[in-house]
């Protein structure tokens, strides 16, 4: 085993630190591949660029991502986003003098289907727009980048913050959603996802139909309720498209969970299989 000097040693975690604490520049001119500093790339777009150094470039800010988060994987990569559903947003700059580009920061959104629970224990599930991954490099924080990308996010998605769900957020993204947006309360969803009370400010009687898109849970939900009933309430906004799964027209089947219809079933279910058992064959 080679051994250190002391000032090798040194040598070495300066230049170690210097690299961690500079700005992901790359001597290559990337205004032809994402045009405006701020930019969307859906999983289209990401195959499209087609250039091996930004791929790359890409990718090292996504570990720099994961290591400000403490995680060992990254959560986002090219190759991922490519197979996926999930849309990224990069905020960047083009150095003349220096003749490099520098990628500052990402922001990656995608929908997902949750179910969710308010601060009473009222149960909800629809899809809605997730904020999945979020870093700005420190040397680029505090200096309004942050903000630019994720507003220029919430415009390009139609969308409202509020009526977002974050996953796993940091204390530092927590910290950036009340000092901009003004988001407090955060409600941790046992997913390690997070909402906030306003979505929860918009819901429709129990007693009307779903909009398209949203259905009651397969599942009986009794979260909070003292009398093992469900209360199903759907969110504002819908997404289109996703209509609900059952049987005939597609309607959505709600069990019969009272005790006579539990012991009803039961009851069918063993005569079912007694008729089957005196049908079938003898094995001798």
């Amino acid at each position: 085993m080679a051994a250190f000097s002391p000032e090798s040693l040194a040598r070495n975690v300066r230049s170690f630190l210097v690299e961690q604490s500079c700005i992901m520049e790359v001597k290559a001119d990337f205004t032809p591949m994402l045009g405006p500093s701020l930019v969307r790339l859906d999983p289209m777009r990401v195959k499209q660029l087609q250039n091996e150094t930004l791929y790359q470039a890409i990718d090292e800010l996504c570990k720099m991502s994961a290591q400000a988060m403490n995680i060992k994987c990254p959560l986002t990569t090219c190759e991922k986003l490519i197979v996926s559903d999930n849309t990224l947003y990069l905020v960047w700059e083009r150095d003349e003098e220096k003749s490099v580009s520098r990628l500052i920061g990402l922001l990656k959104v995608g929908r997902k289907k949750l179910f969710l629970y308010d601060n009473d224990r009222n149960t909800y599930e629809g899809e809605l727009l997730c904020l999945l991954d979020f870093y700005v490099h420190h040397s680029g924080q505090r200096k309004g980048y942050g903000k630019s990308l994720f507003d220029f996010m919430l415009q390009s998605e139609r969308a409202k913050v509020e009526k977002m769900a974050f996953d796993s957020p940091t204390v530092t993204l927590l910290a950036f959603l009340n000092k901009h947006y003004d988001l407090s309360n955060a409600i941790w969803q046992n997913t390690n996802f997070v909402v906030f009370p306003p979505l929860f400010d918009c819901i429709q009687a129990s007693n009307e139909s779903a909009p398209e898109g949203w259905r009651r849970p397969a599942t009986p939900r009794r979260i909070g309720n003292p009398n093992g009933t469900t209360e199903s309430r759907w969110l504002e906004g819908a997404i289109s498209g996703h209509q609900s799964k059952g049987h005939g027209q597609g309607n959505p089947i709600d069990p019969d969970t009272s005790t006579e219809g539990t012991l009803a079933n039961r009851a069918n279910q063993a005569k079912q299989r007694k008729a089957h058992i005196l049908s079938s064959k003898p094995l001798w």
